[in-house]
């Protein structure tokens, strides 16, 4: 029997009842909404490129911190540590193994999921405060043998990194051409991520992070689950932190540091835990107020307070992350994406109140 929906839509199976689109519209915004990021490609300049491939980089890093807190419910404090991993793999491999960029880039999220794996099962048995420290100690750790192994990463130097090889007559070397390989991993990243969240992995992680125990009671494997969570969530970080080396074609340890990862944490708070959507927006909120704040507001003061001018906009944006972090937690705790879920609850159900 078909199960109704309001303003007509009818589910006549268990597949389109868990389906994520179920109307022909909503496939079409999609489409449409893909195609116009595409679009940029032919008309953005260099500066609303460059800002969209940062964010898409981030948007990747943030899916893999979703997949680790939001649905497994594990709190990662050491997330850009991981993103360091993957540019860091990048630079390695390119500079002590000759590799082509493009075969770095499943590298660098292999790499990092054997780090979060390993990590991860060290910090399985851990719950709340004592599971944060873990994931703490874990960025030192990482920073430090990135730092102190200067055979390989060359300490505190860095790496130059060498942009991608053009495939199919594509110039990866432009703005233009980078942005479209940052967008088209950013898309299937996300396709995974979604795809992730519907499988009985996907449900595995919910049920542990709702309650470990009544999970172990139905036949989870707790450790083994928590330990892939992490897994999968740093092979995302690692793709992320692929395709930000490649874009910098340099990385350093600065990059990476504690700050990030608290950011990371934060904005998912405002985008919202156990969403993909949440995510996106988080990350994407994240990096629209760093330039905002970061580069406008410093341009804006450069004037009035000279060289101060970069320290000030630099306290303003923190003064203003926490703020924005402080209201979403007061206001509305499930973030962005709730509120998202309210607005499209109203548009199905008008012009009826109920």
């Amino acid at each position: 029997m078909a199960i109704h929906r309001p303003c007509g839509t009818f589910d006549y199976s268990y597949y389109q009842s868990k389906a994520i689109l179920r109307t022909r519209l909503q496939w079409g915004l999609l489409l449409a909404f893909i195609a116009f990021l595409y679009s940029f490609y032919f008309w953005a300049n260099e500066y609303i490129l460059s800002l969209l491939i940062v964010i898409c980089s981030f948007v990747i890093g943030m899916l893999g911190l979703q997949i680790i807190t939001g649905y497994a419910g594990q709190i990662s404090i050491g997330h850009a540590a991981f993103l360091g991993v993957g540019m860091y793999t990048v630079g390695c491999a390119e500079a002590h193994l000759g590799l082509n960029y493009w075969w770095t880039v499943p590298l660098a999220g292999l790499v990092a999921a054997v780090v979060g794996g390993v990590f991860g099962s060290t910090a399985a048995k851990l719950k709340e405060l004592y599971l944060a420290f873990a994931t703490l100690a874990a960025h030192f750790i990482i920073v430090y043998v990135i730092s102190n192994w200067r055979s390989m990463t060359r300490g505190t130097d860095g790496i130059w990194i060498t942009r991608p090889t053009p495939i199919l007559g594509l110039d990866f070397g432009t703005e233009a051409g980078y942005y479209l390989w940052a967008l088209t991993a950013c898309v299937l990243m996300t396709y995974f991520a979604t795809n992730l969240s519907r499988s009985k992995l996907g449900r595995a992680f919910v049920a542990v992070r709702d309650n470990d125990i009544a999970a172990n009671v139905m036949g989870i494997n707790i450790v083994y689950t928590k330990m892939v969570a992490f897994a999968i969530g740093s092979f995302f970080a690692g793709i992320a932190g692929a395709v930000l080396s490649g874009y910098y074609a340099y990385v350093n340890i600065e990059w990476f540091t504690l700050d990030d990862s608290i950011w990371f944490l934060g904005f998912l708070v405002v985008g919202g835990f156990g969403s993909i959507f949440g995510a996106i927006s988080g990350a994407v909120l994240w990096k629209l107020l760093d330039e905002l704040v970061a580069s406008r507001l410093s341009e804006m003061l450069s004037g009035v307070l000279g060289t101060e001018a970069f320290y000030v906009s630099a306290a303003f944006s923190l003064i203003l992350y926490a703020l924005i972090i402080i209201v979403f937690l007061v206001f509305e705790p499930r973030g962005i994406a709730h509120r998202w879920q309210i607005i499209k609850a109203s548009y199905r159900l008008w012009p009826f109140s109920y």
